[in-house]
């Protein structure tokens, strides 16, 4: 099975129906996700140097916005692969 999996940041905006962005996150999060969620989705990396500006689009486009130093990664593959 094939996934495509997108990560986007500052400043692009993606149009994509299964659509979250993580905050607080690193390469082994990024690598955890690549590996395991197994339906297609796109992530925005949110930073904090973000324009505000973009995070309201960012807001606007999610359906979750994750923060990785409250959730676990187990719990975002989880979310993640629940057909919407």
């Amino acid at each position: 099975m094939n996934n495509k999996i997108t990560f986007c940041s500052h400043p692009d905006i993606i149009d994509h129906t299964n659509c979250y962005a993580i905050k607080n996150y690193d390469n082994n999060t990024i690598k955890f996700i690549l590996n395991n969620v197994e339906q297609d989705a796109s992530f925005y990396l949110i930073n904090e140097n973000d324009s505000n500006e973009w995070l309201i689009s960012v807001m606007k486009h999610s359906k979750i916005i994750f923060d990785c130093s409250i959730t676990s990664l187990d719990k975002i593959k989880q979310i993640c692969q629940k057909k919407h």
